[in-house]
């Protein structure tokens, strides 16, 4: 997951430069530049704070998983100690 996380960051990061120098470079005007900038800005926020929900999600959900797993062979651990240990 750490990798997808990366990529997903890189990808962002990569769009975000590529539209900032691709409206720097543009012939419009000040203002015109500055108002796409800012269009632009709210675009990447919202993927970025989309991107967040579904990954946070995804991180309670393997987290959920996780501590599920763990309480079923701690509960199969504790069985076979159990069942394991000497009789006095």
């Amino acid at each position: 997951m750490k990798n997808t996380e990366q990529t997903l960051l890189a990808l962002l990061v990569g769009a975000a430069a590529g539209v900032v120098a691709g409206l720097l470079l543009a012939p419009d005007s000040g203002e015109k530049t500055r108002q796409k900038l800012a269009d632009n800005a709210d675009v990447i926020k919202k993927d970025l704070e989309s991107s967040w929900e579904t990954n946070s999600k995804k991180i309670r959900e393997y987290t959920d998983e996780a501590l599920s797993e763990i309480e079923k062979y701690g509960k199969m651990l504790s069985d076979a100690v159990r069942t394991e240990a000497p009789k006095k």
